[in-house]
């Protein structure tokens, strides 16, 4: 598969955030701790614990899947890799910092609560109906990070939940959120176009929180957070990629193009198994 190179160009945004890391160290949220020193020093925002890929926990209430559903090694299997994104991208070391200072928080009418916890939480897919995965990965240039979910969803909740979602950007262009300390940020959600011709529903929406996300240290700023939803069949990804110091506007769907073909790849060689299968099984002809 030919692997998607996501993130591009642009030398004086990447300046930018060198001089930006290099003045940016407190912790954006009040009483968090200091990170552990790496041998290369992140900017305030950027991941802390690592972490690496994994499965999402089965729920007791689910029923275990049926030998042709997508599994959790399947799901595996179906992430997006490193190769696909190019070289600025690395493993994730963690969730970062602004997912809780910036997108935690409270806000009115109660539909725009709705958008704003289901985007805190990625939860816009509903209850998986087989294996699941995550992965993640960090930019070590711009301070972006991008997160990736793959599994097996019914696909009536799948459609129904993108169409409720839709409504929900649609209805809640601008809106303010409070803070778990008071403070108060501006929020702007537009759709995001994603590419033609990728999974059979999809959904996509960006969301730009601005304010004092230094936490006091004076400067305005903007969190801007592409999130991405694409079914195929009986599955579907979630696709989140967000920054303090802006993102490439081509890196989310790329990154969605690449990964509903990484996708499509493992659903193809699961049904070429099967075929395989029942031709060994079934009784020859005339027999």
């Amino acid at each position: 598969m030919e692997a998607y190179a996501v993130f591009s160009g642009g030398s004086a945004m990447r300046r930018s955030y060198r001089v930006l890391a290099q003045v940016v160290g407190a912790a954006m949220l009040a009483g968090v701790s200091g990170c552990v020193m790496q041998t290369k020093e992140h900017p305030r925002g950027f991941p802390e614990a690592a972490s690496v890929e994994t499965s999402a926990p089965a729920s007791p209430t689910t029923a275990s899947p049926g030998p042709g559903a997508l599994t959790d090694a399947r799901a595996r299997s179906a992430l997006l890799r490193q190769d696909d994104l190019g070289g600025a991208w690395a493993g994730t070391q963690g969730a970062a910092t602004w997912r809780d200072g910036l997108l935690k928080g409270r806000t009115d009418p109660p539909e725009c609560q709705e958008l704003l916890d289901a985007v805190y939480a990625e939860d816009l897919l509903g209850e998986p109906k087989g294996g699941t995965a995550v992965t993640g990965f960090d930019d070590d240039e711009y301070g972006a990070q991008l997160r990736y979910h793959v599994g097996a969803y019914d696909r009536a909740q799948v459609d129904a939940r993108l169409d409720h979602f839709r409504q929900l950007v649609n209805g809640c262009g601008e809106f303010t959120i409070t803070g778990a300390q008071g403070q108060e940020y501006a929020a702007q959600v537009t759709p995001v176009d994603l590419p033609g011709g990728i999974g059979d529903a999809r959904q996509g929406l960006r969301l730009i929180v601005s304010g004092d996300i230094d936490g006091g240290d004076g400067g305005d700023g903007a969190l801007t957070l592409d999130l991405a939803t694409v079914r195929v069949g009986d599955t579907a990804v979630l696709l989140t990629h967000g920054g303090l110091y802006g993102i490439d506007d081509t890196a989310t769907r790329e990154a969605a193009r690449a990964g509903v073909e990484r996708l499509r790849q493992v659903l193809d060689e699961k049904e070429r198994k099967k075929r395989a299968k029942g031709m060994v099984t079934s009784p020859s002809a005339g027999e």
